[in-house]
């Protein structure tokens, strides 16, 4: 999957293994894009993610990666610190280095995000090849 500086990188969702987090986390993450991985887009990683109903992912955080999701299907619910954000299709939102947030899907449906790290680093955790 490496890439030169001259030729675009393209990959599709399909051709990436995902990332299941283990019960009862309910999240599957697909790396579409890691500077580790892929040798391109230094400073930036993105990938999908998608929330089952059921069981809510646990808060983390991270220590230097500010996280920035799109959301593309789904009603949710992001808490950010304090703060308990409403999300649902068209929504962005940003949530700083070292505060800690947690994606909630409060619907019936997938809750299905892009997200964004920037920097990059903290996704290759998440990377199955």
């Amino acid at each position: 999957m490496e890439s030169s500086s001259k030729e675009p990188y393209v990959v599709h969702e399909r051709n990436v293994k995902p990332f299941i987090a283990p019960s009862p986390d309910h999240r599957e993450l697909r790396v579409m894009l890691s500077p580790k991985r892929d040798g391109v887009a230094p400073g930036l990683a993105f990938g999908v993610v998608e929330v089952k109903p059921g069981p809510t992912p646990p808060p983390h955080s991270h220590s230097t990666t500010q996280e920035a999701w799109y959301f593309l299907s789904g009603k949710g619910q992001i808490v950010i610190g304090e703060k308990v954000i409403e999300v649902e299709p068209g929504t962005v939102v940003v949530s700083p280095p070292q505060v800690e947030h947690q994606l909630i899907n409060t619907g019936t449906e997938v809750l299905k995000a892009l997200f964004i790290f920037s920097p990059g680093g903290d996704e290759a955790a998440l990377i199955i090849e």
